[in-house]
């Protein structure tokens, strides 16, 4: 699902690979798997090359990183009362 275009081939494989980590991860997570999969897929997907770009290269640092970014999005969509 990653759009790999921007990454070298290492980075673009570091990303493929913790993508579908974390994707698992997301997809039946409670408070992230009811959103629209396809659009969660390439926000998830833009998070990982985010990070990755800026030098994250350990798999469990960045899929934890993308996956804290798309709960604090979720948060942030939430009305408060």
């Amino acid at each position: 699902m990653t759009n790999n275009n921007e990454l070298d081939p290492e980075t673009a494989d570091l990303v493929s690979a913790t993508f579908a980590k974390s994707w698992r991860f997301v997809s039946t997570d409670p408070k992230l798997a009811y959103d629209d999969t396809e659009a969660m897929q390439i926000r998830l997907s833009k998070h990982l090359e985010s990070l990755a770009k800026y030098g994250e290269r350990d798999l469990l640092r960045l899929a934890n990183g993308a996956i804290v970014k798309l709960r604090r999005e979720r948060q942030a969509d939430r009305p408060v009362y």
